[in-house]
């Protein structure tokens, strides 16, 4: 199709405590980005990578690999490794209000500390959503975001575009991931047939929700064209 343009994003969505004990999630933590670290510093072709949208996995990456510190700010410096603007991913209906607010300051300072916050309000795995996100969003200057479930279901929302109104006017536009998420493109492996085969079912999907002629595609780092283990825990 002229004019089709597809966006892959390396990324990995990372849970801190889940079905294992924190400590063991950051004993798989740190090989995984000493390994994504190697990644963007010796592949031209691994051009930039979004750590799941907080902060905390580098504090915890780094309080074991302080040394590695500047090695990492200047990935960040550069825009190969992006962070924020969460300090850690929030069931935000939970919270109030003022935490949320907490939260995203303490995501952007220490963003600011390694070179700059990624400007995506980034939320693709909270089972729901408050009416003020579009105003959070603004109130820390971002303008567009990426949700996966929990958006309301209005008309419109269907697709993977939509401008979102919080009450008090201020919108965001927003990209709705796919029915499978930020886990969507993790059938695009190297091996060419069944690269084939994962896109044969993928492409109309997107197809299918497109409003406009980008396809945005989460890949996690082996699916992007690398034989080794993918990174990410859940």
């Amino acid at each position: 199709m002229a004019g089709l343009v597809i966006h892959l994003i390396p990324h990995t969505h990372w849970d801190r405590e889940w079905y294992l004990p924190r400590a063991a999630f950051v004993a798989r933590l740190v090989p995984a980005i000493d390994d994504l670290l190697t990644r963007l510093e010796t592949d031209p072709g691994f051009r930039s990578f979004f750590l799941d949208g907080q902060t905390v996995l580098l504090e915890d990456y780094l309080r074991v690999r302080p040394d590695q510190r500047v090695r990492v700010a200047g990935l960040v410096r550069a825009g190969r490794l992006e962070i924020g603007p969460w300090y850690v991913l929030a069931d935000e209906l939970v919270p109030s209000g003022e935490s949320l607010v907490r939260n995203l300051l303490l995501g952007r300072a220490d963003a600011e500390r390694l070179g700059g916050r990624s400007d995506v309000f980034y939320s693709p795995d909270a089972f729901g959503h408050p009416a003020i996100w579009p105003a959070l969003a603004a109130e820390f200057d971002m303008a567009g975001g990426v949700l996966w479930r929990g958006l309301g279901g209005e008309p419109g929302q269907e697709g993977d575009s939509y401008r979102w109104h919080a009450p008090d006017g201020r919108a965001i536009l927003l990209h709705h991931l796919p029915p499978d998420g930020y886990e969507a493109g993790s059938g695009l492996v190297a091996d060419p047939a069944r690269l084939a085969d994962a896109w044969a079912r993928l492409r109309p999907v997107l197809a299918g929700r497109a409003g406009t002629g980008h396809r945005i595609v989460g890949v996690r780092p082996s699916a992007a064209g690398s034989a080794r283990p993918a990174l990410g825990s859940g």
